[in-house]
């Protein structure tokens, strides 16, 4: 769907057009395992749920328009599209991050990362502006959230993204989007490589889903 369209009408209809055999204007849930194939790699661009479904991928493309990326990727929960984003670095690799941070994001760093010699520095809020100071040969990701989880600080994304794009090998950046939701905040278009949220709260609203997302400008 083009993305000059209302915030609205993309929350709406981004990734979802109506059903080809129906005409059915909302996407139909598909609860199937497996998809008929005409031969061994032969069908129709789905095979199997756990790579694709088409209900999920209504939900990419509709949470790639809102984010205004070029792909978008759905997980089981905000935790496990966190996972995906350090699944992107190798022993050695340093992170750099905030001092107030969502407590599961801190724990995976800490607990389950620290382990494979992947570091992470933890910047004091109020130095932000100092991040530069901190970055190491070795830094690859740079992670913020803004809002941050739980104190609410604001960061300047496009000025963090500015100052990483004067370094000699510039880090990843990836922007836990979380709080602000698209609505109000359109990381990607600040200068962010990647936009994470835990779809589980504002963006599902409802307390009744567990979900994440990863967007990515390329």
């Amino acid at each position: 769907m083009k993305k000059n369209f209302s915030f609205e009408t993309l929350a709406i209809h981004a990734g979802q057009p109506p059903d080809p055999t129906t005409g059915a204007v909302m996407t139909p849930i598909f609860q199937t395992s497996t998809y008929e194939q005409e031969a061994v790699g032969v069908h129709k661009g789905f095979e199997y749920s756990r790579t694709a479904n088409p209900t999920r991928s209504a939900l990419e493309a509709c949470l790639t328009a809102l984010e205004m990326g070029s792909h978008g990727f759905a997980f089981a929960s905000g935790m496990a599209a966190t996972d995906a984003v350090l699944k992107l670095l190798d022993p050695g690799d340093h992170i750099l991050t905030t001092s107030d941070l969502y407590g599961g994001s801190y724990r995976i760093f800490q607990h389950v990362y620290a382990k494979y010699d992947i570091h992470t520095t933890y910047v004091p809020v109020d130095a932000i502006d100092q991040l530069q100071d901190y970055i190491q040969p070795e830094t690859r990701l740079v992670w913020l959230e803004s809002p941050s989880n739980p104190y609410l600080h604001i960061i300047d994304i496009g000025e963090i993204s500015d100052s990483l794009k004067k370094v000699a090998n510039p880090p990843l950046l990836c922007v836990d989007n979380t709080f602000a939701t698209p609505y109000l905040q359109q990381p990607l278009t600040l200068g962010a490589d990647i936009v994470l949220h835990s779809t589980t709260k504002y963006l599902g609203g409802h307390s009744d889903v567990i979900g994440g997302s990863l967007i990515v400008a390329d």
